[in-house]
């Protein structure tokens, strides 16, 4: 009994022995097997962060060469009368009244690049205005309108505009004295006449009141009979009988010199189209809000 004690003994001190053991050997080979593991997360991680700036780096230099592509010319002083002398021409062309175009001086901006301030003030009807515009934001110049006001003169389709434009002249360009001859694709829609709705729109109506567009609000969308029913109040209006318009798809709205017709209502929204063009109005909005929506929607 003793000696089968003894063998007994013996075995566990020996499985312990290969516990413990295995154990040490274990941490011995998993030790640097983690260290590995981590070593390669980590340069893998730094491999990832190097491609994106390296990513970064190269969507910068497309950046660059794109707005070098329609930057002003790199002398500054070739590029403050070549961009004066474009405006001159596009408010000549556009026959705007009484226009007066100054300049300032081209101010360095942390010795990378040239920003060149301009005033322009002219009057034209709102067709001109939008003609201006559109022509404005198609050209391809680094150029945007800071500040823009109007007010009627005269008569009531006659309107005066101020703005504050400012244009880069950046040291790239391939350009000393020339201005680009990019277009821009800044512009929601290709052509002018996508943009007529704006200018047949009567901003100042008689004596000087604003269009009634601008009082006009979509307040509601009803079922009446399981079919939706887009219901518009005219605020500016005291007659309880003209005040709320309820219209279904398919019925004309008119409302002032705005003529369109429902062709959809939403949940929370209502498409109108007006000269081949659709509008979205939400609930809230008044139509003077209504946002213009692709040609392919």
């Amino acid at each position: 009994m003793t000696r089968h004690r003894q063998k007994i003994l013996v075995g566990a001190f020996i499985l312990l022995l290969l516990v413990v053991g295995g154990d040490r050997v274990v941490s011995y080979v998993q030790a640097p097997l983690t260290a590995r593991r981590n070593t390669a997360d980590r340069l893998a991680d730094e491999i990832e962060k190097r491609a994106a700036r390296l990513a970064r780096a190269r969507q910068a230099a497309k950046d660059l060469a794109y707005w070098e592509q329609r930057s002003l010319p790199s002398d500054p002083v070739a590029a403050r009368s070549a961009y004066q002398a474009w405006l001159l021409d596009l408010v000549n062309r556009l026959e705007l009244v009484n226009p007066n175009v100054s300049s300032g001086e081209p101010a360095l901006r942390g010795g990378m690049y040239y920003t060149i301030s301009f005033s322009l003030q002219a009057a034209g009807t709102l067709d001109q205005w939008t003609r201006f515009l559109f022509e404005f934001y198609r050209a391809g110049h680094l150029h945007q309108i800071r500040s823009i006001g109007f007010a009627p003169v005269g008569k009531k389709d006659q309107l005066v505009l101020s703005l504050a434009i400012e244009a880069l002249a950046l040291p790239g360009a391939d350009r000393s004295d020339g201005l680009s001859e990019e277009t821009s694709d800044r512009l929601a829609f290709a052509k002018l006449e996508d943009y007529g709705v704006i200018a047949a729109r009567n901003l100042f109506g008689p004596g000087g009141s604003v269009d009634p567009t601008d009082h006009t609000y979509l307040t509601a969308i009803n079922y009446v009979n399981g079919e939706p029913e887009a219901w518009f109040t005219l605020r500016t209006e005291t007659d309880p009988d003209h005040a709320l318009l309820k219209l279904r798809v398919g019925k004309p709205l008119e409302i002032g010199q705005f003529r369109a017709t429902v062709v959809d209502i939403a949940r929370e929204d209502v498409v109108l189209e007006a000269d081949g063009q659709r509008w979205i109005v939400a609930v809230g909005e008044s139509l003077a809000q209504a946002f213009a929506l692709p040609p392919d929607f």
